[in-house]
């Protein structure tokens, strides 16, 4: 199913807890009502110039780790679905590989555990809301990016808090893992983090004011001050970078073939399509359209580190 940006994020976040996904790392595999992939019948695989490597092939199902709290970009519906951008996504590289969309099991991941994941093999690649970092790119290889943003705070309305400048000394909530945690360890040291792992716990941690701020991505953010009068978005954008898909350090095979996956998709057109589909308010795309490969529209990491500050 379909979400405008911003419907009903905490019954997402109450589905989520009620499947027990997001931490737990259970599998499942998504049905057609994951994507608007997931609809199309099964045929042939999509010949994208580069082979699917051998141990994916043989399994018939491609393993991917992907965010099940964080809407609308991966997620679990009223169904007890994986849904969103990523999500469908997922699907379409499951129909490259194998000519059938569901060939695809999913695997919840979270910030502190996406990568652990895939360097012992429990799943193939990562699709779960990550941004490029220089030190992580020396933990896996990324692929060519598919989306882009930065890091924001989500504060009530009636907070003082406009800029990262006024978090010092104070309790600011944090996801483990996050690059939001990451950027404040490294230039905001004396920022105090409240962790946690879950979307939702971190929300419920800012309503109860145990923090001045939540740190994330503006993506993230956004939505969440959509469903939520009593928040706000603030602050510049810290720590912008794209998001790019993970594999194991050194697996050219599996680099390779995604990248041509995803330059496939990018030609069609693919992403700025479905993320219409996925986010239906026109001021949201808009503001959100450059951060999305295109045609004649292709996004690249930056050449330094992404935790200046």
């Amino acid at each position: 199913m379909r979400l405008r940006f911003g419907i009903f994020v905490s019954a997402a976040m109450a589905l989520v807890l009620a499947a027990g996904c997001s931490s737990s790392g259970d599998d499942s595999t998504s049905g057609s009502s994951g994507g608007s992939s997931g609809a199309a019948a099964a045929g042939n695989p999509v010949d994208v110039g580069v082979a699917l490597p051998d141990e994916v092939k043989s399994k018939g199902k491609l393993a991917v780790g992907v965010k099940c709290d964080y809407p609308p970009f991966g997620y679990i519906d009223e169904a007890s679905k994986n849904a969103g951008f990523e999500i469908d996504i997922a699907h379409q590289l499951a129909n490259i590989a194998f000519g059938d969309p569901n060939a695809l099991t999913l695997t919840c991941v979270t910030g502190s555990n996406r990568v652990s994941f895939l360097t012992s093999n429990r799943i193939d690649l990562i699709e779960a809301t990550m941004n490029y970092t220089a030190e992580r790119a020396q933990t896996i290889d990324f692929t060519t990016p598919y989306f882009d943003s930065g890091v924001k705070l989500l504060v009530p309305k009636a907070s003082s808090v406009t800029s990262f400048d006024q978090l010092a000394g104070k309790n600011v909530i944090t996801i483990t893992g996050a690059t939001a945690s990451l950027w404040l360890t490294q230039c905001m040291k004396n920022v105090k983090q409240t962790l946690f792992t879950e979307t939702s716990q971190a929300l419920t941690a800012l309503t109860q004011k145990r923090g001045v701020a939540f740190a994330q991505d503006d993506t993230l953010l956004l939505d969440l001050a959509s469903k939520n009068p009593t928040l706000k978005v603030v602050g510049d954008a810290k720590a912008d970078s794209p998001w790019g898909m993970g594999v194991r350090k050194g697996d050219t095979a599996m680099l390779d073939w995604t990248n041509a996956a995803l330059k496939h998709l990018q030609d069609s057109d693919f992403f700025w399509t479905d993320f219409q589909k996925t986010v239906t308010d026109k001021s949201v795309q808009d503001q959100f359209a450059k951060y999305v490969p295109r045609p004649g529209n292709s996004l690249s990491y930056p050449s330094g580190s992404t935790m200046q500050c």
